[in-house]
């Protein structure tokens, strides 16, 4: 092979190397700023902006985009298909921001509910690690995905993070 033609190859591979570099990152980082309104797998929406985060003025602003609506099909439904996603993108409903107030540890989901965070759990039956309370009804969330603990709490660490270590 010759000099230049070395140099070239070499320079090719280093450019790829360095593009699975960025593409790892960047899957990395598309997973932090993802909020879940639901608990199977894909259930997320796509972070755009964060206004007093950690304060008692949180704001995330959030979209339901369609490659949310792809990671679903494709990691729950199990269809690549884009009638998938058009369905998808047609039959979820949530809100386009979560609040928060952190000082009181109370926020909203992207349904609108209200939780507010009661500190660590002391009951050792319990399948939770912290007490949440949906506020409207008065409900404690026992810790399964059934009854939305999972859903809440990742919420509440975005917007407050910190908190709930």
């Amino acid at each position: 092979m010759s000099a230049n033609r070395s140099g070239r190859f070499a320079d090719m591979l280093r450019t790829a190397v360095l593009g699975a570099v960025l593409v790892t990152a960047g899957a990395a980082h598309a997973a932090d700023d993802e909020i879940y309104y639901g608990s199977r797998a894909g259930m997320s929406v796509t972070t755009v902006s964060k206004e007093g985060v950690g304060t008692s003025n949180a704001l995330i602003r959030v979209e339901h985009r369609p490659r949310n609506a792809k990671s679903y099909c494709v990691d729950y439904e199990l269809d690549n298909s884009m009638a998938c996603v058009r369905r998808t993108m047609a039959s979820v409903k949530v809100r386009d921001r979560v609040t928060g107030d952190c000082r009181k540890r109370t926020w909203t989901d992207l349904n609108g509910d209200r939780f507010a965070f009661l500190g660590p759990q002391k009951n050792s039956e319990s399948m939770a690690d912290f007490v949440v309370k949906r506020v409207d009804t008065g409900e404690v969330l026992d810790g399964s995905s059934a009854s939305g603990y999972p859903t809440a709490l990742s919420i509440f660490k975005v917007l407050c993070p910190g908190i709930a270590k």
